[in-house]
C-alpha cells in the first residue's frame, strides 16, 4: 500500500513538472507590409528540448485558445485559425502603419489539485515607420530592441498592464537547447547577449495565491507563463 502511494505521488510530481515545462508560443515575422498577407503560427511544447507537441496531444483544452490582433490604432480583432499537425496557423493583412500586437491568454480547463495554469504569448509586428503604440496588456514580455543581432545586448521588459514586474523568473531558451534562467530587475527588465543566430523563446512565469472556483473546482493558486519568440540575426 505504501509503495503504491509513493508511485502515485511520484507520477503526480512528474505531471506537474511537465505542465510547467511546456509552453505556448507565437511565431511570426517581426516586420510586415501594408496590404500584404502576414502569416502567424502558434506552437506548444518544450522548446528547450526542441520538442513540439502534435495538436491532438496538447495539454487539457489549450488548443481552444483565442488569438487576438490589436492594430496600431487600438482596434482588437479575433483571428480565425487553422489546425495543422503540430501547430495552428492564422493570417492578417495590415492596413495601417505602426506596431501590431498578437496576443493569446488561455487558462487551461484542467487544474492540478488546487493550482490552475494560464498560458499566454505575445508577438509584435512592425509595419512601415509608424510609431510604436503602448499596450496595457496582461502579464507579458516586450523586446526593447527591434532588430536583435548576435553579440549585441538584448533587453526585454516583463510587464503587467504597462507596469514593470520586478524579481520575475525568466527562462531564455536559445538554439540547440541552450537555456539560461534570470530574474527581472527593479524596473522589470532583463538583458542578455545572444551568442548564436537563430530563434530564441523567452518565458516569464509567476505563481499567485488566488482562491476561486475554476470549472467547478476550488483553486488556491494560479501559475502564469508568458512567452515571446525572437529571431536573432
Amino acid at each position: 500500500m505504501k509503495t503504491k502511494l509513493l508511485i502515485t505521488l511520484f507520477i503526480s510530481i512528474i505531471a506537474t513538472q511537465m505542465s510547467f515545462a511546456h509552453a505556448l508560443w507565437i511565431e511570426t515575422s517581426s516586420n510586415g507590409s501594408l496590404n500584404k498577407k502576414h502569416t502567424v503560427k502558434v506552437f506548444y511544447g518544450e522548446y528547450a528540448e526542441q520538442a513540439i507537441d502534435p495538436v491532438d496531444k496538447w495539454y487539457s483544452d489549450v488548443k481552444d485558445f483565442d488569438l487576438y490582433l490589436i492594430s496600431p490604432s487600438g482596434t482588437k480583432t479575433k483571428l480565425d485559425k487553422k489546425s495543422n499537425i503540430d501547430h495552428f496557423e492564422s493570417e492578417f493583412i495590415p492596413s495601417e502603419n505602426g506596431t501590431y500586437t498578437l496576443s493569446i491568454v488561455h487558462g487551461a480547463k484542467e487544474p492540478y489539485e488546487t493550482m490552475r495554469f494560464e498560458f499566454s504569448s505575445v508577438a509584435f509586428v512592425t509595419v512601415g515607420k509608424g510609431q510604436a503604440t503602448s499596450t496595457k496588456a496582461p502579464f507579458h514580455l516586450k523586446p526593447n530592441n527591434s532588430n536583435p543581432k548576435v553579440g549585441n545586448d538584448l533587453e526585454i521588459s516583463v510587464l503587467n498592464d504597462g507596469l514593470g514586474q520586478k524579481e520575475t523568473e525568466v527562462i531564455i531558451m536559445g538554439p540547440e537547447g541552450w537555456t539560461k534562467t534570470v530574474h527581472s530587475d527593479e524596473n522589470g527588465k532583463i538583458s542578455f547577449k545572444p551568442l548564436a543566430v537563430g530563434k530564441y523563446i523567452i518565458e516569464a512565469s509567476k505563481t499567485e495565491d488566488k482562491a476561486e472556483e475554476w470549472d467547478g473546482k476550488k483553486i488556491e493558486k494560479i501559475w502564469r507563463g508568458s512567452t515571446l519568440a525572437i529571431q536573432v540575426k
